[in-house]
């Protein structure tokens, strides 16, 4: 396949702008040759025309929830709560409670569905379901393969519901990762999930890290999300969770030295800026960590299927916290583009997040026309104004289309809706019956 007739944003080393470009898409999903002018097709092969739209990467979400997308609009029976332990206690430690394996995978469909078309082409998911923990990341897996995204996946251990609980845990992740290490691929990956330092003994995380020895699977674990956290860094490192491949979101409550254990140990934080401003955890300093040499990615935290929406507010929050306005570009822009790269190259080797000979064929269409001139040194201004606010038209990943005219071409959209719905009625009944315990 060729597409033609776009202008192309290659986010490579360049960071070229490529007007009325030609990139070829090879049969096994890879990038071929990418031209500044149109390509003449091969006998028998589709030319696509892209019609002068933007052709750039497809977004990559480094870390998400999927398994709470049944829960908007969900409301919270009695008093609000006051804070972030509050939030977890009477929001979300029920809902995962309260999920069946049909209720995981239909809120997995409905939220890789929503992210195709939002132009999300990888998600990185931490999923929980301490009342049907094995299996579960199978049926996140069939909605991945069904919808065509890419997806790395693992289980959230925990001690807040016993040792016994944990030990589900630990043997789904472990499970899925020897299952993940047998796909050829390259579309779904398996990782290690914990909750947080704070949820997990030092026992539970001894076992994690003496089961996870021999798999090498990178750990996927949230870090000082909220105060109740703090030292979680110095603890983690303590026992063996933090290396180059470990995924540490939030990060917001670290100090310096725990900046400076983060860049010696590699570590990736993922910052989530807009669940941090609705659980009024804090922010992070991303441009500290990242002033010493952390790889700050970004993620949604299953907050927003828009990757966009997490690129603005990213941008945003970080002047806020700096009273700087000139703070913020090189940040959002590094944390969206470049890092996320990195991270899922370290997860599971894929190289996606750059139209380049090879690279995977992971890519959107963007229905931006810019009305002023479009070149590498003024990307930001188009990203941040213009291309974020535009329609996302097609998603390619891996060589194939996942939406095209804007529609999931994959799935049937409406029967998801619908059988959807009916499942998040169900589990809203069980969700309010257990807040009456």
């Amino acid at each position: 396949m060729i597409l033609t007739n776009a202008r192309v944003l290659t986010f490579d080393d360049a960071n070229r702008v490529l007007d009325s470009a030609s990139v070829e898409i090879r049969p096994d999903g890879a990038i071929g040759a990418v031209t500044k002018s149109p390509r003449r097709a091969a006998r028998g092969e589709e030319v696509v025309d892209a019609g002068g739209r933007l052709l750039m990467p497809a977004l990559i979400n480094c870390h998400t929830h999927l398994y709470s997308t049944l829960a908007r609009g969900l409301a919270i029976p009695g008093r609000a709560p006051k804070d972030f332990l509050e939030i977890l206690d009477k929001l979300w430690w029920r809902l995962d409670c309260a999920l069946n394996e049909d209720d995981i995978y239909y809120s997995a469909l409905v939220g890789l569905i929503d992210s195709a078309k939002c132009g999300v082409g990888t998600l990185v998911d931490h999923h929980s379901s301490p009342n049907a923990c094995a299996g579960s990341l199978d049926r996140i897996e069939q909605a991945f393969r069904e919808v065509g995204l890419r997806g790395a996946l693992c289980y959230e251990t925990s001690d807040r519901h016993g040792g016994r609980k944990a030990g589900e845990g630990i043997r789904e992740n472990v499970r899925f990762l020897e299952r993940a290490a047998r796909n050829a691929d390259g579309m779904i990956a398996g990782a290690f999930g914990l909750h947080a330092a704070f949820t997990l003994g030092d026992r539970t995380l001894r076992q994690a890290v003496e089961a996870n020895q021999p798999l090498r699977g990178a750990f996927h674990v949230h870090v000082a999300e909220d105060p109740c956290d703090a030292g979680a860094v110095r603890r983690l490192r303590d026992l063996g969770i933090l290396d180059e491949r470990t995924l540490a979101a939030h990060c917001l409550h670290i100090d310096a030295a725990e900046i400076g254990i983060l860049a010696r140990r590699h570590v990736n934080v993922v910052h989530n800026p807009q669940s941090n401003c609705n659980n009024a955890v804090g922010m992070a300093n991303v441009a500290e960590m990242m002033r010493h040499g952390v790889a700050v990615g970004l993620g949604s935290d299953g907050y927003s299927p828009r990757m966009w929406d997490e690129f603005k507010a990213a941008f945003h929050v970080q002047k806020l916290r700096s009273g700087d306005p000139r703070v913020g570009y090189a940040e959002a822009y590094a944390a969206a583009f470049r890092h996320n790269r990195a991270i899922v190259r370290k997860l599971w080797g894929m190289d996606i997040g750059r139209i380049a000979h090879g690279a995977r064929a992971d890519l959107i269409l963007v229905d931006y026309f810019p009305p002023a001139p479009l070149r590498a040194d003024n990307l930001f201004g188009h990203l941040l104004f213009g291309i974020a606010n535009a329609p996302v038209d097609s998603l390619i990943v891996n060589g194939r289309f996942i939406v095209r005219d804007r529609r999931c071409v994959t799935v049937d959209e409406r029967a998801v809706a619908e059988r959807a719905a009916r499942q998040a009625k169900s589990l809203w009944s069980r969700f309010e019956a257990s807040c009456k315990h």
